[in-house]
């Protein structure tokens, strides 16, 4: 089965772009408005704080887009996998075996910009109400289509493994397994008598 390489679409960095542009201006006014009305010193003070704002903006800027790049998920045929990360890469394999379930989200400015996010989550993360889950598919614009794309392999994959089980000889009958298992317990109990236990 051929790969499924996905990228987030490019709403999605101007959805960031957007939200920290939205903040940065609210401080940006927030500064504004209590340099002038607090004037000497306290306004020196404040001109560093909005200095450092415009510093910490334009580093934003630079990295939203490098954070976008470094984005990618890939569907094979027995894993979903996902890269991040501009300084530090985070590389995340969830095996079909261990998927528990995916959800889709979307709110109501991703849903102006035809985008959402498909959360993909294992047995340890799915038994909580809040849990965080384990793969996060940022700014996909097809949802619907990739999730059932994903349960698709996720059930031919499950399908070929019960085959391949059935299809194994088991080399021993429960029977055997059963009886292996008693003959173990009897030496063992043997022992625990000889020893006065």
């Amino acid at each position: 089965m051929e790969s499924i390489v996905l990228r987030p679409e490019k709403e999605q960095r101007t959805l960031w772009i957007l939200c920290w542009a939205f903040w940065f201006v609210i401080g940006l006014v927030t500064l504004i408005i209590l340099m002038l009305a607090a004037g000497g010193e306290a306004a020196i003070v404040l001109g560093v704080i909005l200095l450092a704002e415009l510093i910490a903006m334009l580093l934003t800027l630079i990295w939203i887009p490098a954070f976008h790049a470094s984005l990618e998920y890939v569907i094979e045929a027995d894993t979903v996998k996902a890269q991040s990360g501009v300084l530090w890469k985070r590389y995340v394999t969830i095996p079909f075996t261990k998927i528990t379930n995916l959800d889709i989200t979307q709110g109501p400015v991703q849903r102006l910009f035809n985008i959402g996010t498909i959360h993909v989550q294992t047995a340890g993360a799915s038994g909580q109400q809040t849990a965080k889950a384990e793969l996060r598919m940022l700014g996909i614009s097809n949802l619907q289509e990739v999730k059932e794309r994903i349960m698709d392999r996720i059930k031919a994959f499950t399908l070929s493994g019960a085959v391949q089980a059935k299809v194994e000889p088991a080399g021993q009958s429960q029977l055997q397994v059963l009886q292996g298992i008693l003959n173990e317990l009897v030496a063992i109990h043997g022992v625990l008598q000889s020893k006065g236990a």
